[in-house]
């Protein structure tokens, strides 16, 4: 068990629609399943004890739905290494943004461990760009280098095995296909820890 991060690709059309809708972040997250949709609704739309106690009726907002197009949402899941990733990436390219922390957060609600955040699609292409200069090599040799004191999951890090190297490389090889897919298609981000 730990804090796993998942992200899913998302066009800026509809990024703006979750972000000014935040229930409909439900919509990139869990997709088919509508119980954390519904649920985020009826809990948004609850009116307190005096509204109650004068009889105002509790009115349901419409359910909305999302169109995706091609290449939307399609899903990252770098587990566990996201922040040996960041770290790794930081230290590497000091100038590229921090996807892992993102732009903004998406409403006042909790989708695992806390809110989602989103990623602007300008912040995807910056971080391509700065991902295209850092090589396997490099990024190994950081792996080697680096204090990973207060990186998450510092067991991990600190034992500097094959496991974690291997660990590393691979998630960092998806994080890369999923930045290059982002920025190929102008798309942003939606981030979950879960």
């Amino acid at each position: 068990m730990g804090v796993c991060l998942l992200a899913y690709s998302i066009s800026t059309e509809n990024l703006g629609r979750v972000r000014a809708d935040p229930p409909l972040v439900w919509r990139v997250l869990d997709g088919d399943d509508d119980t954390n949709y519904l649920k985020q609704l009826a809990s948004d739309s609850k009116h307190s004890l005096i509204q109650r106690l004068f009889g105002k009726r509790q009115t349901l907002p419409t359910p909305q739905s999302i169109r995706f197009s091609e290449g939307e949402r399609r899903a990252l899941d770098v587990d566990k290494s996201w922040d040996g990733l960041r770290a790794c990436i930081r230290y590497c390219a000091p100038q590229a943004p921090d996807m892992f922390a993102g732009d903004g957060k998406i409403g006042d609600f909790e989708v695992g461990y806390g809110h989602a955040l989103y990623v602007r699609s300008e912040t995807m292409s910056a971080l391509d760009a700065a991902l295209k200069d850092i090589t396997e090599v490099q990024l190994l040799q950081t792996l080697q280098s680096v204090n990973f004191k207060g990186v998450y999951p510092e067991d991990l890090w600190s034992r500097n095995s094959g496991d974690a190297t291997a660990y590393l490389l691979e998630n960092y090889r998806d994080l890369q296909a999923f930045v290059r897919h982002c920025a190929a298609h102008q798309h942003g981000a939606i981030l979950q820890f879960t």
